[in-house]
């Protein structure tokens, strides 16, 4: 990476991000709960990864877990939001048919509206109301995978590494005065490692304004994301040149061809500003 993590120690803009490089409370996050049960949380090479272990002869789940909150009234009103994030878990997928949620992205609030992602090594779970049925999406074993929700006013799209699992019309405005965002995993029957690579969310930026954050400026917090697009490390995300660069570098498609090459690259760079007035 080409530009200090350090950047992202408070989000700017329209835009809250957490990147792996830190533990989340010294991010900005409230640990839930605030006493966190027995288990080993660790920073490896860009990834935050929490192994959970259930107690020697312990027959069933404990109910206990390690999450991460913050608040997120701050985006009311915003009518292109997002929340995405890249993860992988070695959680059975019978946990689902057991309603159990061993790992969790959960974009609430205290109205009708939710995005509640449940992921397990081999399906993840959309969920949005306990009154409408649940959508259960297969994924590989091998690999981190990245999702991402985005919510309009007047539809919802559900992605998973790039391709649309879900969508359909919002149950109600998302964000509300009450929204919050909470993640992170918990003892569920098994021992259980679950590793973060980033947390995301916020204003989705306009396609092709290399702005990111939404905040009227392309600097340097800007060309970290940019250039993660060109970069095609992240299946999903970004797709670098003649590949489908997904929904979370449209910002970053000045030629809206789908990928994300060094001419876009070259667009932004005609744009940028360097560090911010």
């Amino acid at each position: 990476m080409l530009i200090s993590l350090a950047l992202f120690a408070t989000a700017p803009g329209q835009v809250l991000v957490y990147e792996g490089t830190v533990f989340p409370e010294e991010d900005g996050w409230e640990q839930r709960p605030a006493e966190a049960p027995p288990g080993d949380e660790a920073l490896e090479n860009g990834w935050f990864v929490q192994r959970l272990r259930l107690p020697e002869g312990w027959p069933g789940p404990t109910g206990e877990g390690v999450f991460y909150r913050q608040e997120m009234s701050h985006f009311l009103g915003v009518d292109r939001f997002f929340v995405e994030w890249r993860a992988i878990t070695d959680n059975p997928p019978w946990l689902i048919e057991l309603w159990q949620a061993p790992t969790v992205v959960s974009a609430a609030g205290r109205a009708a509206s939710l995005y509640h992602t449940v992921m397990t090594e081999s399906a993840a779970v959309l969920l949005r109301d306990i009154k409408i049925p649940r959508v259960i999406a297969p994924i590989s074993i091998e690999n981190p995978h990245s999702y991402r929700v985005e919510v309009f006013p007047d539809e919802y799209i559900w992605y998973i590494d790039g391709a649309v699992a879900d969508s359909g019309v919002p149950e109600g405005l998302y964000p509300d005065a009450n929204a919050f965002l909470i993640w992170g995993a918990r003892r569920e029957y098994v021992d259980a490692t679950t590793a973060w690579d980033f947390v995301r969310a916020g204003r989705i930026p306009e396609d092709a304004s290399g702005d990111f954050d939404s905040d009227g400026f392309v600097g340097l917090f800007d060309f970290y994301f940019a250039q993660e697009c060109l970069a095609n490390e992240r299946l999903g995300i970004n797709g670098g040149p003649e590949e489908n660069a997904g929904p979370g570098c449209r910002f970053a498609d000045f030629d809206a061809d789908a990928d994300t090459d060094l001419a876009d690259f070259a667009e932004f760079q005609n744009m940028f500003a360097g560090t911010h007035p």
